[in-house]
Protein backbone atom coordinates (compact mmCIF):
# COMPACT_ATOMS: atom_id res chain seq x y z
CA UNK A 1 0.00 0.00 0.00
CA UNK A 2 2.78 2.42 0.95
CA UNK A 3 4.77 1.74 -2.22
CA UNK A 4 1.69 2.27 -4.39
CA UNK A 5 0.89 5.40 -2.43
CA UNK A 6 4.40 6.73 -2.98
CA UNK A 7 3.99 6.14 -6.73
CA UNK A 8 0.60 7.92 -6.72
CA UNK A 9 2.15 10.85 -4.85
CA UNK A 10 4.86 11.17 -7.50
CA UNK A 11 2.29 10.96 -10.30
CA UNK A 12 0.26 13.75 -8.68
CA UNK A 13 3.37 15.89 -8.45
CA UNK A 14 4.16 15.26 -12.12
CA UNK A 15 0.57 16.07 -13.09
CA UNK A 16 0.69 19.31 -11.13
CA UNK A 17 3.91 20.30 -12.89
CA UNK A 18 2.38 19.67 -16.34
CA UNK A 19 -1.07 21.13 -15.63
CA UNK A 20 0.12 23.98 -13.40
CA UNK A 21 -2.84 23.27 -11.08
CA UNK A 22 -3.67 21.18 -8.04
CA UNK A 23 -6.18 18.37 -7.78
CA UNK A 24 -7.57 19.18 -4.34
CA UNK A 25 -10.17 16.40 -4.45
CA UNK A 26 -7.62 13.74 -5.31
CA UNK A 27 -5.24 14.98 -2.63
CA UNK A 28 -7.99 14.97 0.02
CA UNK A 29 -9.06 11.48 -0.98
CA UNK A 30 -5.47 10.31 -0.87
CA UNK A 31 -5.01 11.81 2.58
CA UNK A 32 -8.18 10.16 3.90
CA UNK A 33 -7.22 6.77 2.50
CA UNK A 34 -3.76 7.13 4.01
CA UNK A 35 -5.26 8.04 7.36
CA UNK A 36 -7.67 5.09 7.31
CA UNK A 37 -4.84 2.73 6.44
CA UNK A 38 -2.55 4.05 9.15
CA UNK A 39 -5.21 4.11 11.91
CA UNK A 40 -5.94 0.44 11.30
CA UNK A 41 -2.22 -0.31 11.30
CA UNK A 42 -1.73 1.68 14.53
CA UNK A 43 -4.59 -0.09 16.29
CA UNK A 44 -2.92 -3.42 15.53
CA UNK A 45 0.41 -2.13 16.87
CA UNK A 46 -1.21 -0.90 20.09
CA UNK A 47 -2.85 -4.29 20.61
CA UNK A 48 0.52 -5.88 19.97
CA UNK A 49 2.13 -3.60 22.56
CA UNK A 50 -0.49 -4.57 25.14
CA UNK A 51 0.22 -8.23 24.42
CA UNK A 52 3.95 -7.65 24.88
CA UNK A 53 3.41 -5.83 28.19
CA UNK A 54 1.05 -8.46 29.59
CA UNK A 55 3.51 -11.24 28.77
CA UNK A 56 6.65 -9.34 29.77
CA UNK A 57 8.67 -10.96 32.55
CA UNK A 58 10.69 -7.73 32.99
CA UNK A 59 13.98 -9.50 32.61
CA UNK A 60 17.12 -7.84 31.30
CA UNK A 61 17.59 -8.20 27.55
CA UNK A 62 21.37 -8.43 26.92
CA UNK A 63 22.45 -5.78 24.43
CA UNK A 64 25.85 -4.32 23.70
CA UNK A 65 27.23 -1.61 25.92
CA UNK A 66 26.90 1.06 23.25
CA UNK A 67 23.35 0.12 22.24
CA UNK A 68 20.97 2.89 21.12
CA UNK A 69 18.62 3.43 18.22
CA UNK A 70 21.74 4.09 16.13
CA UNK A 71 22.44 0.34 16.20
CA UNK A 72 19.10 -0.24 14.50
CA UNK A 73 20.46 1.44 11.37
CA UNK A 74 22.42 -1.68 10.50
CA UNK A 75 21.26 -4.85 8.78
CA UNK A 76 20.24 -6.86 11.81
CA UNK A 77 18.28 -10.04 11.44
CA UNK A 78 15.85 -9.18 14.23
CA UNK A 79 15.00 -5.53 13.74
CA UNK A 80 13.87 -5.38 10.09
CA UNK A 81 15.83 -2.24 9.21
CA UNK A 82 13.19 0.20 10.52
CA UNK A 83 15.71 2.94 11.16
CA UNK A 84 17.95 2.06 8.21
CA UNK A 85 16.14 4.47 5.87
CA UNK A 86 17.38 7.36 8.04
CA UNK A 87 21.01 6.49 7.41
CA UNK A 88 21.04 7.47 3.74
CA UNK A 89 18.75 10.37 4.61
CA UNK A 90 21.26 11.81 7.04
CA UNK A 91 24.46 10.97 5.14
CA UNK A 92 24.35 14.03 2.90
CA UNK A 93 24.05 17.44 4.59
CA UNK A 94 21.89 18.59 1.67
CA UNK A 95 19.76 15.50 1.15
CA UNK A 96 16.06 16.24 0.71
CA UNK A 97 14.66 12.82 -0.10
CA UNK A 98 13.82 14.33 -3.52
CA UNK A 99 11.38 16.69 -1.80
CA UNK A 100 11.29 20.47 -2.05
CA UNK A 101 12.33 22.80 0.77
CA UNK A 102 12.49 26.49 1.43
CA UNK A 103 15.08 28.49 3.31
CA UNK A 104 14.25 29.99 6.70
CA UNK A 105 14.97 33.70 6.49
CA UNK A 106 15.39 33.86 10.26
CA UNK A 107 18.67 31.98 9.96
CA UNK A 108 17.37 28.86 11.70
CA UNK A 109 18.12 26.52 8.80
CA UNK A 110 15.87 24.75 6.33
CA UNK A 111 12.13 24.47 7.02
CA UNK A 112 9.08 23.00 5.33
CA UNK A 113 7.24 24.78 2.56
CA UNK A 114 3.63 24.43 3.80
CA UNK A 115 1.97 24.69 0.39
CA UNK A 116 3.80 21.63 -0.94
CA UNK A 117 4.05 19.55 2.25
CA UNK A 118 7.78 18.90 1.68
CA UNK A 119 10.23 17.87 4.34
CA UNK A 120 13.93 18.31 4.85
CA UNK A 121 16.42 17.26 7.51
CA UNK A 122 19.46 19.47 7.93
CA UNK A 123 22.77 18.07 9.13
CA UNK A 124 24.29 21.28 10.44
CA UNK A 125 26.31 19.34 13.04
CA UNK A 126 27.94 15.96 13.01
CA UNK A 127 25.10 13.44 13.10
CA UNK A 128 25.18 10.16 15.00
CA UNK A 129 24.53 8.08 11.92
CA UNK A 130 27.96 8.88 10.50
CA UNK A 131 29.71 7.62 13.61
CA UNK A 132 29.22 3.95 12.70
CA UNK A 133 31.44 2.73 9.82
CA UNK A 134 29.70 1.02 6.92
CA UNK A 135 31.49 -2.26 7.52
CA UNK A 136 29.65 -2.60 10.85
CA UNK A 137 26.23 -2.68 9.21
CA UNK A 138 25.96 -6.44 9.56
CA UNK A 139 26.80 -6.35 13.26
CA UNK A 140 24.18 -7.62 15.69
CA UNK A 141 23.40 -5.31 18.59
CA UNK A 142 22.72 -8.14 21.05
CA UNK A 143 25.56 -8.81 23.46
CA UNK A 144 27.45 -12.03 22.98
CA UNK A 145 30.18 -13.15 25.35
CA UNK A 146 31.00 -10.39 27.76
CA UNK A 147 34.62 -11.46 27.55
CA UNK A 148 34.60 -10.34 23.93
CA UNK A 149 32.92 -6.99 24.62
CA UNK A 150 35.06 -4.02 23.66
CA UNK A 151 38.03 -6.34 22.99
CA UNK A 152 38.38 -7.04 26.68
CA UNK A 153 39.09 -3.40 27.53
CA UNK A 154 36.66 -3.32 30.42
CA UNK A 155 38.60 -3.24 33.66
CA UNK A 156 37.81 -4.79 36.98
CA UNK A 157 37.76 -1.37 38.60
CA UNK A 158 34.93 -0.78 41.04
CA UNK A 159 34.93 2.98 40.48
CA UNK A 160 31.27 2.89 39.45
CA UNK A 161 30.16 0.62 42.28
CA UNK A 162 27.99 2.53 44.77
CA UNK A 163 30.02 3.29 47.87
CA UNK A 164 27.55 1.56 50.18
CA UNK A 165 28.41 -1.76 48.52
CA UNK A 166 32.11 -1.25 49.26
CA UNK A 167 31.57 -0.95 53.01
CA UNK A 168 32.83 -3.63 55.36
CA UNK A 169 30.23 -5.13 57.63
CA UNK A 170 30.09 -7.56 60.52
CA UNK A 171 28.27 -10.84 60.19
CA UNK A 172 25.70 -10.81 62.99
CA UNK A 173 25.99 -14.58 63.52
CA UNK A 174 29.73 -15.22 63.37
CA UNK A 175 31.04 -11.75 64.22
CA UNK A 176 33.47 -12.12 61.31
CA UNK A 177 34.34 -9.05 59.29
CA UNK A 178 33.34 -9.19 55.64
CA UNK A 179 34.04 -6.92 52.70
CA UNK A 180 31.33 -6.07 50.20
CA UNK A 181 34.01 -4.42 48.07
CA UNK A 182 35.78 -7.75 47.52
CA UNK A 183 32.48 -9.39 46.60
CA UNK A 184 31.72 -6.74 44.03
CA UNK A 185 35.24 -6.89 42.58
CA UNK A 186 34.96 -10.65 42.10
CA UNK A 187 31.62 -10.19 40.38
CA UNK A 188 32.97 -7.46 38.13
CA UNK A 189 35.95 -9.61 37.22
CA UNK A 190 33.62 -12.40 36.19
CA UNK A 191 31.03 -10.37 34.29
CA UNK A 192 33.18 -7.55 32.89
CA UNK A 193 31.29 -4.79 34.66
CA UNK A 194 27.83 -5.48 33.30
CA UNK A 195 26.54 -2.39 35.10
CA UNK A 196 27.33 -0.43 31.94
CA UNK A 197 24.94 -2.47 29.81
CA UNK A 198 21.79 -0.49 28.87
CA UNK A 199 18.71 -1.79 30.68
CA UNK A 200 16.14 -2.76 28.06
CA UNK A 201 13.47 -5.43 27.61
CA UNK A 202 12.01 -7.24 24.63
CA UNK A 203 9.10 -4.80 24.81
CA UNK A 204 11.49 -1.84 24.67
CA UNK A 205 13.06 -3.20 21.49
CA UNK A 206 9.63 -3.79 19.98
CA UNK A 207 8.52 -0.20 20.67
CA UNK A 208 11.76 1.12 19.15
CA UNK A 209 11.16 -1.05 16.09
CA UNK A 210 7.62 0.30 15.68
CA UNK A 211 8.78 3.90 16.15
CA UNK A 212 11.34 3.35 13.40
CA UNK A 213 8.65 1.94 11.12
CA UNK A 214 6.40 4.94 11.87
CA UNK A 215 9.19 7.36 11.00
CA UNK A 216 9.69 5.47 7.76
CA UNK A 217 5.97 5.78 7.02
CA UNK A 218 6.09 9.52 7.65
CA UNK A 219 8.47 9.98 4.73
CA UNK A 220 5.85 8.46 2.43
CA UNK A 221 2.57 9.37 4.13
CA UNK A 222 3.56 13.01 4.17
CA UNK A 223 0.04 14.51 4.36
CA UNK A 224 -0.62 12.63 7.60
CA UNK A 225 2.86 12.93 9.13
CA UNK A 226 1.47 14.75 12.15
CA UNK A 227 -1.18 12.05 12.69
CA UNK A 228 1.63 9.49 12.67
CA UNK A 229 3.46 11.44 15.37
CA UNK A 230 0.27 11.55 17.45
CA UNK A 231 0.10 7.77 17.25
CA UNK A 232 3.80 7.48 18.02
CA UNK A 233 3.21 9.46 21.20
CA UNK A 234 0.47 6.99 22.15
CA UNK A 235 2.97 4.12 22.00
CA UNK A 236 5.18 5.83 24.55
CA UNK A 237 2.20 7.02 26.64
CA UNK A 238 0.88 3.49 26.92
CA UNK A 239 4.28 2.08 27.91
CA UNK A 240 4.74 4.93 30.40
CA UNK A 241 1.29 4.51 31.98
CA UNK A 242 1.58 0.71 32.14
CA UNK A 243 4.95 0.70 33.90
CA UNK A 244 3.54 3.04 36.54
CA UNK A 245 0.30 1.05 36.92
CA UNK A 246 2.24 -2.23 37.29
CA UNK A 247 4.88 -1.05 39.74
CA UNK A 248 3.97 2.34 41.22
CA UNK A 249 0.21 2.64 41.66
CA UNK A 250 -0.43 1.30 45.16
CA UNK A 251 -2.66 3.30 47.49
CA UNK A 252 -1.40 1.44 50.55
CA UNK A 253 2.11 2.82 50.14
CA UNK A 254 1.32 5.99 48.18
CA UNK A 255 2.72 9.12 49.73
CA UNK A 256 2.50 12.76 48.76
CA UNK A 257 6.28 12.97 48.47
CA UNK A 258 6.72 9.90 46.30
CA UNK A 259 4.83 11.33 43.31
CA UNK A 260 5.00 14.96 42.27
CA UNK A 261 2.12 16.95 40.87
CA UNK A 262 3.43 17.09 37.28
CA UNK A 263 3.74 13.31 37.13
CA UNK A 264 0.26 12.93 38.55
CA UNK A 265 -1.13 15.28 35.90
CA UNK A 266 0.68 13.39 33.12
CA UNK A 267 -0.70 10.04 34.30
CA UNK A 268 -4.22 11.42 34.65
CA UNK A 269 -4.06 12.93 31.14
CA UNK A 270 -2.94 9.63 29.63
CA UNK A 271 -5.66 7.77 31.50
CA UNK A 272 -8.38 10.15 30.27
CA UNK A 273 -7.19 10.22 26.66
CA UNK A 274 -5.96 6.69 26.06
CA UNK A 275 -7.16 4.14 28.62
CA UNK A 276 -10.59 2.56 28.09
CA UNK A 277 -12.88 2.60 31.10
CA UNK A 278 -13.90 -0.75 32.55
CA UNK A 279 -17.49 -1.28 33.71
CA UNK A 280 -17.87 -0.91 37.48
CA UNK A 281 -20.82 -2.55 39.28
CA UNK A 282 -23.23 0.11 40.54
CA UNK A 283 -21.58 2.89 38.51
CA UNK A 284 -23.10 4.59 35.43
CA UNK A 285 -22.62 2.60 32.20
CA UNK A 286 -19.44 3.23 30.22
CA UNK A 287 -19.72 5.19 26.97
CA UNK A 288 -18.68 2.51 24.48
CA UNK A 289 -18.30 5.01 21.63
CA UNK A 290 -15.46 6.69 23.52
CA UNK A 291 -13.93 3.36 24.51
CA UNK A 292 -13.60 2.32 20.84
CA UNK A 293 -10.85 4.89 20.34
CA UNK A 294 -9.03 3.86 23.53
CA UNK A 295 -6.98 0.91 24.74
CA UNK A 296 -7.87 -1.50 27.55
CA UNK A 297 -5.53 -1.27 30.52
CA UNK A 298 -2.79 -3.90 30.57
CA UNK A 299 -2.38 -6.29 33.51
CA UNK A 300 0.85 -7.55 35.04
CA UNK A 301 1.86 -11.09 34.11
CA UNK A 302 1.32 -13.58 36.96
CA UNK A 303 4.90 -14.79 36.57
CA UNK A 304 6.10 -11.49 38.09
CA UNK A 305 6.13 -11.75 41.91
CA UNK A 306 6.21 -8.40 43.72
CA UNK A 307 5.54 -9.80 47.20
CA UNK A 308 8.68 -11.72 48.22
CA UNK A 309 10.58 -9.94 50.96
CA UNK A 310 13.78 -11.87 50.20
CA UNK A 311 13.70 -10.38 46.67
CA UNK A 312 12.96 -6.88 47.98
CA UNK A 313 9.45 -7.05 46.57
CA UNK A 314 10.42 -7.56 42.96
CA UNK A 315 13.17 -4.93 42.94
CA UNK A 316 14.98 -6.57 40.01
CA UNK A 317 11.83 -6.49 37.87
CA UNK A 318 11.06 -2.94 38.97
CA UNK A 319 14.55 -1.78 38.00
CA UNK A 320 14.28 -3.38 34.55
CA UNK A 321 10.81 -1.90 33.98
CA UNK A 322 11.54 1.65 35.10
CA UNK A 323 15.04 1.94 33.67
CA UNK A 324 13.90 0.50 30.32
CA UNK A 325 11.20 3.19 30.23
CA UNK A 326 13.82 5.85 30.91
CA UNK A 327 16.09 4.36 28.24
CA UNK A 328 13.23 4.56 25.73
CA UNK A 329 12.58 8.18 26.74
CA UNK A 330 16.22 9.06 26.13
CA UNK A 331 16.11 7.47 22.67
CA UNK A 332 13.07 9.58 21.84
CA UNK A 333 14.93 12.68 23.00
CA UNK A 334 17.69 11.82 20.52
CA UNK A 335 15.08 11.52 17.77
CA UNK A 336 13.27 14.75 18.65
CA UNK A 337 15.13 16.98 16.11
CA UNK A 338 14.36 14.48 13.33
CA UNK A 339 10.68 14.32 14.30
CA UNK A 340 10.43 18.12 14.36
CA UNK A 341 11.88 18.25 10.85
CA UNK A 342 9.11 16.00 9.54
CA UNK A 343 6.07 18.03 10.59
CA UNK A 344 4.78 21.53 9.79
CA UNK A 345 5.97 24.41 11.94
CA UNK A 346 2.47 25.07 13.30
CA UNK A 347 2.32 21.52 14.69
CA UNK A 348 5.63 21.59 16.55
CA UNK A 349 4.04 22.95 19.73
CA UNK A 350 2.36 19.57 20.29
CA UNK A 351 5.67 17.76 19.94
CA UNK A 352 7.39 20.08 22.39
CA UNK A 353 4.51 19.64 24.83
CA UNK A 354 4.69 15.86 24.48
CA UNK A 355 8.39 15.87 25.35
CA UNK A 356 8.12 18.35 28.23
CA UNK A 357 4.99 16.87 29.84
CA UNK A 358 5.45 13.15 29.25
CA UNK A 359 8.83 12.03 27.90
CA UNK A 360 10.78 14.22 30.32
CA UNK A 361 8.68 12.89 33.20
CA UNK A 362 9.89 9.30 32.76
CA UNK A 363 12.61 9.64 35.42
CA UNK A 364 9.98 10.77 37.93
CA UNK A 365 8.46 7.28 37.82
CA UNK A 366 11.44 6.09 39.86
CA UNK A 367 10.12 7.79 43.00
CA UNK A 368 6.73 6.02 43.41
CA UNK A 369 8.06 2.66 42.17
CA UNK A 370 11.06 2.52 44.50
CA UNK A 371 9.02 4.08 47.32
CA UNK A 372 6.96 0.90 47.38
CA UNK A 373 10.12 -1.16 47.96
CA UNK A 374 11.46 1.13 50.69
CA UNK A 375 8.09 1.26 52.46
CA UNK A 376 7.87 -2.54 52.68
CA UNK A 377 11.55 -3.42 53.19
CA UNK A 378 11.56 -2.19 56.82
CA UNK A 379 8.81 -2.79 59.37
CA UNK A 380 8.42 0.81 60.50
CA UNK A 381 5.23 -0.01 62.45
CA UNK A 382 7.19 -2.51 64.54
CA UNK A 383 9.79 0.17 65.29
CA UNK A 384 7.03 2.52 66.44
CA UNK A 385 5.75 -0.22 68.71
CA UNK A 386 9.21 -0.51 70.26
CA UNK A 387 9.36 3.26 70.74
CA UNK A 388 6.02 3.19 72.56
CA UNK A 389 7.59 1.20 75.39
CA UNK A 390 10.32 3.83 76.01
CA UNK A 391 9.92 6.21 78.97
CA UNK A 392 10.68 9.81 78.03
CA UNK A 393 9.94 11.39 81.42
CA UNK A 394 13.22 10.23 82.96
CA UNK A 395 15.17 12.30 85.51
CA UNK A 396 18.71 11.19 84.65
CA UNK A 397 20.88 11.88 81.62
CA UNK A 398 21.35 8.63 79.69
CA UNK A 399 24.57 7.59 77.95
CA UNK A 400 23.14 4.57 76.10
CA UNK A 401 20.72 4.80 73.18
CA UNK A 402 17.50 2.76 73.03
CA UNK A 403 17.27 -0.70 71.34
CA UNK A 404 14.76 0.44 68.70
CA UNK A 405 17.60 2.36 66.99
CA UNK A 406 19.55 -0.88 66.53
CA UNK A 407 16.39 -2.48 65.12
CA UNK A 408 16.15 0.11 62.34
CA UNK A 409 19.87 -0.18 61.56
CA UNK A 410 19.74 -3.99 61.39
CA UNK A 411 16.88 -3.71 58.90
CA UNK A 412 18.91 -1.28 56.80
CA UNK A 413 21.90 -3.65 56.86
CA UNK A 414 19.64 -6.46 55.67
CA UNK A 415 18.45 -4.29 52.78
CA UNK A 416 22.09 -3.48 51.88
CA UNK A 417 22.98 -7.19 51.74
CA UNK A 418 19.92 -7.95 49.60
CA UNK A 419 20.95 -5.19 47.19
CA UNK A 420 24.31 -6.92 46.74
CA UNK A 421 22.57 -10.17 45.81
CA UNK A 422 20.06 -8.54 43.45
CA UNK A 423 22.87 -6.60 41.81
CA UNK A 424 24.31 -9.96 40.72
CA UNK A 425 21.19 -10.53 38.59
CA UNK A 426 20.41 -7.02 37.39
CA UNK A 427 22.86 -4.10 37.38
CA UNK A 428 21.36 -1.50 39.71
CA UNK A 429 22.27 2.06 38.61
CA UNK A 430 23.68 4.43 41.21
CA UNK A 431 20.62 6.69 40.94
CA UNK A 432 18.41 3.75 41.96
CA UNK A 433 20.51 3.10 45.08
CA UNK A 434 20.28 6.77 45.97
CA UNK A 435 16.49 6.84 45.46
CA UNK A 436 15.92 3.67 47.51
CA UNK A 437 18.06 4.82 50.44
CA UNK A 438 16.59 8.31 50.35
CA UNK A 439 13.10 6.83 50.68
CA UNK A 440 14.23 4.51 53.50
CA UNK A 441 15.78 7.37 55.48
CA UNK A 442 12.76 9.63 54.94
CA UNK A 443 10.47 6.89 56.24
CA UNK A 444 12.76 6.27 59.21
CA UNK A 445 12.82 9.98 60.03
CA UNK A 446 9.03 10.14 60.00
CA UNK A 447 8.98 7.08 62.23
CA UNK A 448 11.23 8.90 64.70
CA UNK A 449 8.97 11.96 64.81
CA UNK A 450 5.78 9.93 65.02
CA UNK A 451 7.25 7.81 67.81
CA UNK A 452 8.40 10.90 69.73
CA UNK A 453 4.95 12.46 69.34
CA UNK A 454 3.38 9.40 71.02
CA UNK A 455 5.11 10.25 74.29
CA UNK A 456 2.48 11.13 76.90
CA UNK A 457 5.04 12.80 79.16
CA UNK A 458 8.51 14.14 78.52
CA UNK A 459 11.29 15.75 80.56
CA UNK A 460 14.41 17.69 79.59
CA UNK A 461 16.42 14.51 80.13
CA UNK A 462 13.95 12.56 77.97
CA UNK A 463 14.35 15.07 75.19
CA UNK A 464 18.13 14.68 75.45
CA UNK A 465 17.66 10.91 75.12
CA UNK A 466 15.67 11.48 71.91
CA UNK A 467 18.59 13.49 70.57
CA UNK A 468 21.05 10.75 71.63
CA UNK A 469 18.98 8.09 69.83
CA UNK A 470 18.80 10.09 66.63
CA UNK A 471 22.50 10.96 66.63
CA UNK A 472 23.34 7.26 67.04
CA UNK A 473 21.13 6.53 64.03
CA UNK A 474 22.87 9.19 61.91
CA UNK A 475 26.34 8.06 62.93
CA UNK A 476 25.72 4.42 61.94
CA UNK A 477 24.15 5.32 58.60
CA UNK A 478 27.58 6.12 57.16
CA UNK A 479 28.67 2.50 57.57
CA UNK A 480 25.61 1.23 55.66
CA UNK A 481 25.04 3.67 52.80
CA UNK A 482 26.55 6.62 51.00
CA UNK A 483 23.84 9.25 51.23
CA UNK A 484 24.61 12.92 51.66
CA UNK A 485 22.96 15.11 52.67
CA UNK A 486 20.66 13.10 54.91
CA UNK A 487 17.10 13.85 53.72
CA UNK A 488 14.74 15.45 56.26
CA UNK A 489 17.35 15.46 59.00
CA UNK A 490 16.06 18.86 60.11
CA UNK A 491 12.54 17.41 60.29
CA UNK A 492 13.57 15.24 63.25
CA UNK A 493 16.03 17.57 64.93
CA UNK A 494 13.66 20.52 64.67
CA UNK A 495 10.87 18.58 66.38
CA UNK A 496 13.14 17.52 69.24
CA UNK A 497 14.58 20.99 69.82
CA UNK A 498 11.22 22.80 69.62
CA UNK A 499 10.52 21.43 73.11
CA UNK A 500 13.04 23.87 74.58
CA UNK A 501 11.64 27.02 72.90
CA UNK A 502 10.11 29.72 75.13
CA UNK A 503 6.42 30.45 74.62
CA UNK A 504 6.98 33.53 72.43
CA UNK A 505 9.17 31.60 69.99
CA UNK A 506 7.06 28.46 70.10
CA UNK A 507 4.09 30.50 68.88
CA UNK A 508 5.79 31.50 65.64
CA UNK A 509 7.54 28.13 65.28
CA UNK A 510 4.19 26.33 65.15
CA UNK A 511 2.92 28.59 62.38
CA UNK A 512 6.11 28.20 60.35
CA UNK A 513 6.26 24.40 60.43
CA UNK A 514 3.23 23.06 58.61
CA UNK A 515 5.17 19.94 57.59
CA UNK A 516 4.17 18.32 60.89
CA UNK A 517 0.75 16.76 61.38
CA UNK A 518 -1.88 18.27 63.64
CA UNK A 519 -1.42 15.36 66.03
CA UNK A 520 2.37 15.83 66.19
CA UNK A 521 2.08 19.56 66.94
CA UNK A 522 -0.55 19.04 69.65
CA UNK A 523 1.60 16.32 71.24
CA UNK A 524 4.55 18.73 71.33
CA UNK A 525 2.49 21.44 73.04
CA UNK A 526 1.12 19.02 75.63
CA UNK A 527 4.60 17.65 76.44
CA UNK A 528 6.17 21.07 77.12
CA UNK A 529 6.24 21.64 80.89
CA UNK A 530 7.52 25.23 81.04
CA UNK A 531 4.28 26.96 79.91
CA UNK A 532 1.11 27.47 81.96
CA UNK A 533 -2.31 26.04 81.23
CA UNK A 534 -3.68 29.23 79.65
CA UNK A 535 -0.73 29.57 77.28
CA UNK A 536 -0.99 25.91 76.37
CA UNK A 537 -4.65 26.32 75.42
CA UNK A 538 -3.84 29.37 73.30
CA UNK A 539 -1.20 27.40 71.38
CA UNK A 540 -3.62 24.51 70.95
CA UNK A 541 -6.14 26.91 69.41
CA UNK A 542 -3.49 28.14 66.95
CA UNK A 543 -2.74 24.58 65.83
CA UNK A 544 -6.41 23.67 65.42
CA UNK A 545 -7.05 26.80 63.35
CA UNK A 546 -4.07 25.88 61.14
CA UNK A 547 -5.54 22.41 60.70
CA UNK A 548 -8.93 23.80 59.65
CA UNK A 549 -7.25 26.06 57.11
CA UNK A 550 -5.18 23.17 55.77
CA UNK A 551 -8.24 21.01 55.30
Amino acid sequence: FIRVLDLVNRMIEIGEEFCKSKSEGLQDSLKQQSLNYFKNHHRYRMEELRMFLENEGWELCPVKLSFSYVQLLGKTQLINQEFRFMKSWMKSPNSTLNLSTTEDTSGGGTVMEPSKRRYFVQSATKNPFDEKPDEDENEDFFAGSLDDEDNGNLSDSDSDVPDELKQDYIDEVTGEGRSNSRQIKRRLSKSKNEKFIPIVTNTTLNVMRVIGKYMQMMTVLKPIAFDVILCMSQLFDYYFYTVYSFFGADTTTKNERSINNRLNIALQRIHNNLIAESPVPGAPPVDQSENQEKMPQAYLSPIVDLHRRDQLFGLAERVVAVESLIFLAKQLELLQPHLEAMIPTNKKAFLQQFFSQTVNMAEEVRKPVYWRVSAQAVNYDQVQGQMASVRWDIKDIMSQHNPYVDSILRSFESVAHQLVEINRRVPIPRVVYHTLWEHCVRLANRTFVEGFSNAKKCSNEGRALMQLDYQQFLMKLDSIMDLKPIPEKEFVEGYIKAYYLPESQLDSWLQDHKEYSNKQLLALINSVDHINKKSRQRLINIVEEMDRSRR
